[in-house]
């Protein structure tokens, strides 16, 4: 086998920026040397794509804290307005995660959630300003439709969709074919149902096949799914985060992928 490697995963583009195919979710992440170990690690082992969000507590400022100044190509990427949409809201909270991230500008910008308190057009052309001041590098959305998306894309070049998708809530199937072919990176938070996938029997199956663990199988399906997926599964273990990595490595025959379902 390979060196265990994210890289070892291929790569995506978001916007001008090119990163390795499994990246780190952080909305457990605290103030503690397990989580720092984590996030040292994950580096060291070639994610180059962590998540996080104004939503996830004390993640920004330990992530900025630990990892800052960052090694070159890491992309971080973080997430606001997850409550409302209101402008003021949304400015102070790109300005917050720049400062505790450490960084002159947000490579990876999500709109954690679009909300009525603001019409879409209105808050992506905010966006688009934030961006042409230099805050903002390039823009996702999280948890939205492809009418949603499409209304967006009309303002301002989407780079990324995050939205929950894993084996068993595919709900937006249809969301995540839409950004294959649009050549938007979908990025399926969740990835790995809360541990629901180590009790799937197929799952099982299909790992003793492999010398794989259940979660390393659900990992390498979502990476066959399509070539655009990013998948960021979290965790507060270097071990579990360096047996995540074994995915890369997992190529899924097709035969075994479809049935899957």
């Amino acid at each position: 086998m390979a060196d265990i490697s994210a890289a070892n995963a291929g790569t995506v583009k978001i916007g001008d920026l090119e990163v390795n195919r499994i990246g780190l979710g952080t909305n457990r992440i605290s103030d503690n040397d397990k989580s720092r170990a984590v996030l040292k690690r994950a580096v060291e082992l070639g994610i180059n794509f962590i998540d996080t969000a104004q939503l996830y507590g004390q993640s920004q400022e330990i992530i900025g804290q630990t990892l800052a100044p960052y090694a070159p190509g890491v992309v971080i990427a973080t997430k606001g307005g997850y409550t409302t949409n209101d402008l003021k809201s949304l400015g102070e909270a790109i300005d917050e995660s720049l400062s505790l991230l450490m960084l002159d500008q947000i490579k990876l910008w999500h709109l954690h959630r679009v909300h009525n308190d603001n019409p879409l057009p209105d808050t992506m052309r905010f966006l688009k300003e934030q961006m042409q001041a230099g805050k903002i590098r390039n823009i996702g959305l999280s948890e939205v439709s492809i009418d949603q998306i499409e209304t967006a894309l009309q303002i301002v070049p989407i780079a990324t969709v995050q939205n929950r998708y894993n084996l068993n809530d595919r709900s937006h199937e249809a969301v995540l074919d839409y950004c294959t072919k649009q050549n938007i990176v979908f990025i399926p938070f969740f990835p790995l149902g809360g541990g629901s996938a180590a009790q799937d029997k197929k799952l099982n199956q299909l790992a003793a096949k492999y010398s794989a663990t259940p979660i390393q199988i659900a990992l390498a399906w979502l990476l066959k799914r399509s070539p655009i997926t990013l998948p960021i599964p979290g965790t507060l273990s270097t071990e579990h985060l360096q047996s995540n990595l074994v995915a890369a490595d997992i190529d899924l025959s097709q035969a075994d992928f479809d049935s899957l379902g």
